[in-house]
């Protein structure tokens, strides 16, 4: 009896201690399981704070938005630590809108949202301008293998399409459509343009040089003297007469100028283009004569000459006011006519003898002229403007400007001579009074009246 009484109290102990113990490690148990749990949660909502924004790009500020080679997508993706890419790779080509899938935390995916948005907003809007090109510059306009229509592309960024339909034999102009901005736009044309002028430049000369290779060709084969050809005793004793050295081998430093500048033909009207312009007073014509050829081969032969070594490396620093030289013009690397009309150190203003313009040149670039480069008379004819005088105390750019774009100034284009008096200037030089009309239209234009009625000129009643 004792003992089960013994027993009963043990287990009412063990019961007593057993039973709250119990309950302790449970809830032990029970509390890590929800921490647990919590840690996981909580990983989840990080895990779950990266952002999804699509953005609907239309189809024209697609290729803009990438930029070249991704250049403006990568950029946005520095700027904000976002992940951009366009989805629909497939539509690519397609010409359609496509959807733009930005990827990072919220405040970042908002950011690269906006600056997307911005520049598809602040995006120009996109023109398309058709223009008409004379068919004859269609190659001067695409170039070789398509070089220069691409770089017109690549300069204006924007984009030129030649109308491919086959071209008709009545066809003279062809159209070109000019897609994009505005300002792009323009660009494009005017570098269009300038293609245009080139090859009218081009097949203006050509057609002067035909001109002059007709003429020559009437002409009896012994009445023209080629340059460099060996004298006569009889051509020796006209050239002494006229003040023109025969030794081809030494440089000639004199000589004199009005004697030696090609005389005006004997006829009512010449053809002539405007070489050079200082003002409608005083300006420079090439006559249209068989010399036009001579002076391209005089040139040929005095680049050749003083391109050699020998002659890049002779250069003489004694040059006086008046000296006949030779002078280097180095965009095209040709060695030219030209008097020295002044000295500034190491430069040299100098007037060249068969074009009429002045410019400065390095002392380096410049040689004494030999000779039998002075046997060709200098090709620049000295005018002046009939009947016309400026309309203040001299003439304004915007007057010298007009005048130049109505002559076409070296731009190789024919107009018509009529010489109605010479006066001589104050360094002895004769100028010769001429009346000007344009003939490539439809109707002549005489270059005074033009002057006159556009407000670029008065009348000279004198």
């Amino acid at each position: 009896m004792t003992m089960n009484l013994d027993l009963s109290i043990r287990s009412k102990v063990i019961l007593t201690l057993g039973v709250p113990a119990t309950c302790l490690l449970l809830y032990w148990l029970l509390r890590n399981q929800d921490e647990e749990d919590d840690d996981e949660d909580q990983q989840r909502v990080t895990t779950s704070r990266q952002t999804v924004i699509e953005v609907m790009v239309p189809s024209k500020a697609v290729g803009p938005l990438i930029g070249r080679q991704g250049a403006n997508i990568k950029k946005l993706q520095n700027q904000t630590g976002t992940m951009i890419c366009f989805r629909d790779d497939s539509k690519r080509d397609s010409g359609e809108d496509r959807v733009l899938v930005i990827r990072g935390s919220t405040d970042q995916a908002q950011e690269a949202e906006l600056l997307v948005r911005k520049t598809i907003n602040e995006m120009p809007t996109l023109l398309t301008e058709e223009i008409q090109v004379p068919v004859k510059a269609l190659g001067r306009i695409i170039g070789r293998n398509g070089d220069s229509i691409r770089q017109i592309s690549r300069s204006s960024n924007a984009r030129v399409y030649i109308d491919r339909a086959r071209e008709e034999p009545r066809d003279i102009t062809k159209k070109v459509s000019i897609i994009g901005s505005r300002e792009q736009i323009d660009i494009a044309k005017s570098l269009i343009e300038e293609k245009v002028d080139e090859e009218e430049i081009f097949r203006a000369k050509a057609a002067v040089i035909a001109a002059n290779r007709e003429q020559r060709n009437k002409q009896a084969s012994g009445s023209i003297r080629r340059t460099g050809h060996v004298l006569t005793n009889a051509e020796k004793h006209s050239n002494d007469q006229e003040g023109i050295p025969t030794n081809p081998s030494s440089p000639q430093k004199h000589v004199s100028l009005t004697t030696h500048v090609k005389e005006w033909p004997n006829k009512e009207y010449i053809e002539v283009y405007v070489s050079s312009v200082a003002d409608p007073q005083h300006f420079w014509v090439q006559i249209i004569s068989t010399n036009a050829i001579h002076l391209d081969e005089l040139v040929q032969r005095m680049s050749s000459l003083y391109n050699t070594d020998h002659y890049k490396n002779l250069s003489d620093d004694q040059y006086l006011v008046g000296d006949f030289v030779a002078a280097l013009y180095e965009q095209d690397n040709s060695w030219y006519r030209a008097r020295v009309m002044g000295i500034e150190g190491s430069q040299l203003d100098l007037y060249f003898l068969d074009y009429g313009d002045s410019g400065y040149s390095h002392i380096s670039n410049v040689r004494l002229l030999r000779d039998d480069f002075l046997l060709l008379p200098f090709q620049a004819v000295q005018c002046c403007l009939a009947q016309v005088k400026a309309k203040g105390e001299d003439w304004t750019e915007d007057d010298v400007n007009h005048f130049e774009d109505i002559t076409y100034a070296a731009k190789w284009k024919v107009l018509m001579a009529k010489r109605i008096g010479t006066k001589c200037e104050g360094d002895g030089e004769t100028t010769q009074i001429v009346q000007l009309i344009d003939t490539n239209s439809p109707v002549d234009i005489h270059v005074s009246h033009e002057m006159v009625q556009s407000g670029f000129a008065e009348w000279d009643i004198k």
